[in-house]
């Protein structure tokens, strides 16, 4: 029977894993408290104040879960069991969850403890490769900065080709003035 404090603590991150979309599971072994608290540091810098990272007990993780609406048959099919097996962390809370799933090994190549397990995106089930393909993604401003380009890139062109006319009339009301006043001073 879960003690008093285990519901306690189910209910919290079932609140707290309500509120979001997306979490990515790490093994996070060898993890030290000071390297943990440096990595939630580095998750708020870069994904925002409501990134977060929690280490917790599996069990626990399975039973929140549980408790959340959608997120019910993932624990009963068994997905959450590969997600929660052995020391399991778990980042969520970001809006941008490709600068999440990013950040994770940027920190982890200097430290070296930590492993993609999976994770959860828009309540959907994740697999390590998926999360380190979703790594890879140029940022959110980048890929905007893009689609900005290739929409102006056809109205640039279409500009220059409407102003091509233009410019060849300019220069011959240019030559056609030229010549009247060589005439003109020819004519004096």
């Amino acid at each position: 029977m879960p003690s008093r404090l285990n519901k306690l603590m189910v209910e919290e991150l079932a609140e707290k894993f309500r509120q979001v979309d997306t979490c990515i599971f790490v093994d996070f072994t060898g993890l030290t408290g000071r390297k943990a608290a440096d990595l939630r540091h580095q998750l708020q810098a870069t994904c925002g104040q409501a990134a977060a990272f929690t280490m917790v007990k599996a069990s626990l993780a399975k039973r929140a879960f549980a408790q959340i609406e959608g997120m019910a048959a993932l624990a009963d099919d068994g997905l959450l069991d590969e997600l929660t097996t052995g020391p399991t962390g778990i980042a969520y809370g970001s809006e941008d969850p490709v600068q999440a799933a990013r950040t994770l090994p940027e920190w982890s190549k200097k430290e070296r403890v930590l492993r993609f397990k999976g994770g959860l995106l828009a309540g959907r089930p994740l697999a390590a490769e998926a999360v380190a393909e979703l790594a890879k993604i140029p940022p959110k401003h980048i890929l905007m900065a893009r689609v900005v380009g290739t929409i102006a890139a056809p109205l640039t062109s279409l500009l220059r080709v409407a102003q091509g006319p233009i410019r060849k009339l300019l220069g011959l009301a240019d030559a056609l003035a030229e010549q009247n006043a060589r005439k003109e001073t020819e004519s004096d």
